[in-house]
């Protein structure tokens, strides 16, 4: 996949990452951290801010992995989003200012 705007790609230490490559490709390992911005796209409050600061391009992509690991993933990253969107959003500062 190719790299779309994602100011987060240079330094992410994710081992799961949709820009990576496809997310059903990649294998998750307990404990391993995935996409910060793919589980930020699992809280609906945040959609709206992701877009604005990070392009559509990069959403579309989440929306993608999301739909691809809720139907066909691995039970570590089902739960990983599981988790993410019963959480509250950590972007509300973001929106702020």
């Amino acid at each position: 996949m190719s790299r779309i705007n994602c100011p987060r790609y240079q330094k992410c230490s994710a081992a799961i990452c949709p820009l990576w490559r496809p997310v059903l490709e990649q294998k998750m390992v307990k404990g391993e951290r995935v996409c910060g911005v793919i589980l930020e796209y699992q809280k609906t409050e945040s959609r709206a801010i992701l877009t604005t600061h990070y392009g559509e391009e990069l959403m579309q992509v989440m929306a993608q992995a999301t739909h691809q690991i809720k139907h066909h993933g691995g039970y570590l990253l089902r739960s990983a989003l599981n988790r993410a969107a019963s959480s509250g959003t950590r972007l509300k500062f973001i929106a702020c200012g």
